[in-house]
């Protein structure tokens, strides 16, 4: 089926007929957000029909409950240890190679609207069009923080309507409100915008083509306009049940202290997961925007198309909010795969995949669905034959791994890391000795809510150990790099001196926001 079994080939793509490929990502959704998931009352007919049309996988997580590290392991295939991009800023190894310039290196036009998320910020990684949500890429004027300084005079993308914020002067509630400008200046919809312009380009290109389409949305700060701020009627949000004990679990929530108060205040826990519905629906209607125009155009028949999300959000689960949890709100992400007819004759629509999945998955099967071999050094396996119904011989296992951390109101630093296994069965975290509780188990057939830990249970202790044994197999991996015959080894460690100086410019002319490219001498 590819490098990995070792005839170079592809079993599933289509020879000479190149497809397209469209990855569309959103930002901190869980997985259970989806109404094709059974969410009682956020609404995603889009994503819906996509996945009656093509496959749905129920079990499929994040490499890592947080931004970046998870979206290097999305385009490289491989789990964060090995790629090191551990942490939001920092770049991957040297060495590491990613989906676009593999794409790129095949033939492929490629391009990206919205958030890439990436560092060094001025790399390119493979795009030829570059059109990002943050101030990155080789052409940052033409990013949606460029486009509001240039429109408002500032870099502020999610302008609060006065009088529409109820907590002002909260660190988190003043990130609540109805946006005040107009409904076309929303990063969404200057991102579904930007996919439409790149579209264009990729199709004038004449070549096959790769698109990423990346919405921000839904992370905080939570802010729409109209009509989506008032979508949902928030006496209809049901809040989480935080039982009394759960509070214990909270001490390494990301910025405990300051969300503790979120969490513990009914009316702005409502809000936020009111509007957090609404970002939501409002990222289904857009993805539904170029999905009509796909079809206009007629591409749909010759055009993979994929839907995901880099990590959750706890959204008042076990008594927390946002990411950095290796509970299921937080790394329990969707993925819906929709494929053209000719690369898998016969596939059933509507297929649900309960086999469990992650996002090292991505790279082999995007290569494998378009007949391009898969390189040795990626960890992961492709989908192809589970849209296909095929399960035999998966490992039905997916990991996650972050750096710990611990946040003080006046500081914040690194603690050891986190580690998760999921199989069918069973989940175990390993938060690192230094933690309080260093072990939590759960069975998730009996307890999907994740409530009872099992870890200190000896009639447990067999699984305990089993499940510790693999993850300490599983971190110490070291797949070779991967090498593309033909293909320059990329450097991502420091930007040479000759060019800091134009980045400088740029950061002081208010095109780029982060200083990330200020990396210590070579």
């Amino acid at each position: 089926m590819s490098e990995q079994a070792g005839n170079g080939q592809s079993e599933h793509g289509g020879g000479e007929q190149r497809p397209n490929v469209i990855l569309f990502m959103a930002d901190q959704m869980r997985w259970d957000v989806l109404s094709c998931a059974g969410h009682p009352v956020c609404r995603t007919p889009v994503l819906d029909a996509m996945a009656a049309r093509g496959v749905r996988f129920a079990n499929f997580y994040s490499a890592a409950p947080i931004c970046t590290p998870a979206r290097y392991s999305v385009f490289n295939g491989r789990h964060v240890p090995v790629h090191e991009g551990s942490w939001n800023g920092l770049p991957t190894r040297d060495g590491e190679v990613f989906l676009p310039s593999i794409m790129q290196h095949y033939g492929y036009a490629t391009a990206i609207a919205g958030k890439l998320h990436f560092d060094p910020v001025e790399e390119s990684f493979g795009f030829d069009d570059f059109r990002t949500f943050r101030s990155e890429g080789p052409t940052p004027e033409r990013g949606y923080e460029a486009y509001m300084k240039g429109k408002y005079g500032e870099l502020k993308r999610d302008r609060i309507q006065e009088g529409t914020c109820p907590w002002p002067d909260d660190p988190h509630g003043r990130g609540v409100g109805l946006f005040a400008d107009p409904p076309e200046d929303i990063d969404t919809s200057w991102i579904t915008r930007q996919t439409l312009e790149a579209l264009d380009l990729l199709e004038q290109s004449g070549k096959p083509w790769f698109l990423f389409a990346s919405y921000h949305d839904p992370h905080s700060p939570f802010v729409e306009p109209e009509p989506y701020y008032s979508m949902y009627d928030r006496g209809s949000i049901s809040l989480p049940d935080i039982p009394p004990e759960i509070g214990t679990l909270r001490r390494d929530a990301r910025g405990s202290q300051e969300v503790n108060h979120l969490i513990d205040d009914p009316a702005m826990l409502c809000e936020i997961t009111a509007i957090y519905y609404a970002a939501t629906t409002h990222v289904d209607d857009d993805i539904g925007i170029v999905l009509a125009e796909l079809e206009r155009r007629g591409l749909t028949d010759n055009t993979i198309i994929m839907f995901m999300s880099d990590h959750g959000d706890m959204m008042g689960d076990h008594g927390r909010m946002y990411k950095q949890a290796m509970y299921e709100g937080a790394v329990h992400v969707p993925l819906i795969v929709q494929v053209p007819e000719f690369l898998l004759p016969g596939l059933t629509p509507g297929r649900v995949v309960e086999e469990i999945t992650g996002h090292v998955d991505i790279v082999p099967t995007v290569l494998d669905l378009c007949g391009l071999p898969v390189p040795q050094g990626v960890q992961g396996k492709s989908l192809a034959p589970l849209c296909a119904g095929e399960s035999a011989g998966w490992p039905d296992e997916a990991f996650s791994w972050m750096l710990g951390v611990r946040y003080t109101r006046q500081e914040a630093y690194m603690l050891g890391t986190k580690r998760m296994l999921r199989t069918p069965e069973y989940k175990l975290t390993d938060y690192g000795a230094d933690f309080r509780t260093r072990w939590e188990l759960f069975d998730m057939t009996k307890d999907p809510a994740e409530r009872h830990n099992l870890a200190d249970d000896p009639a447990y202790d067999s699984v305990l150990r089993a499940l510790a044994a693999r993850l300490d197999e599983w971190e110490a991996e070291e797949p070779l790099l991967v090498q593309i015959p033909g293909m320059a080894t990329p450097s991502y460690s420091y930007v040479p001196a000759d060019r800091r100086a134009a980045l400088d410019a740029e950061y002081d002319a208010g095109l780029r926001r982060q200083a990330a490219w200020r990396w210590p001498e070579q």
